[in-house]
């Protein structure tokens, strides 16, 4: 049974190899197999997934800490990109981080991001501060807040 082109739901353990190739080709400092493997084994950790036609198109990873739900990462594979799926994915998370206990997601974006950040803002996150040198390659952050009982339009 085909599920629904952009339905929101767990990523599958086999999905994992996905992610990494997906790591490797949009992040300057991505994930290992390894890493994500652990980290998708810890019951703190959620990986959500958009899959299209079966393939998987977009991923979520999180990480509740009391009522922070941090961002691990958020990304869209290359092939599936100018579809929405990017803020799509981060808006439908939010009953699953609250179903955590989460109240609020926190996460970093480059500086040089402007897409993602962009997306961002257009989905009621705000950039509350920036972080020197965050990054190991010495790229600045923006740290990154959306309030779940935020009242403000998306």
């Amino acid at each position: 049974m085909a599920r629904e082109v952009g339905v929101l739901s767990d990523l599958r353990h086999d999905e994992l190899d996905l992610v990494a190739q997906i790591e490797q080709s949009v992040f300057p400092e991505p994930l290992s197999r390894a890493a994500l493997e652990e980290l998708w084994r810890e019951p703190e950790v959620r990986y959500l997934a958009i899959r299209e036609r079966g393939a998987l198109a977009a991923y979520f990873g999180f990480q509740v800490c009391g009522p922070t739900a941090h961002v691990i990462a958020n990304a869209t594979a290359p092939a599936f990109r100018r579809r929405g799926y990017g803020g799509r994915i981060l808006r439908d998370a939010e009953p699953f981080a609250r179903g955590m206990g989460a109240r609020w997601f926190l996460g970093e974006v480059r500086r040089s991001n402007e897409a993602q950040r962009s997306v961002l803002r257009r989905i009621g996150w705000r950039e509350i501060g920036i972080c020197p040198r965050f990054f190991g390659n010495g790229e600045d952050c923006y740290v990154v807040f959306r309030c779940f009982d935020d009242a403000d339009e998306r």
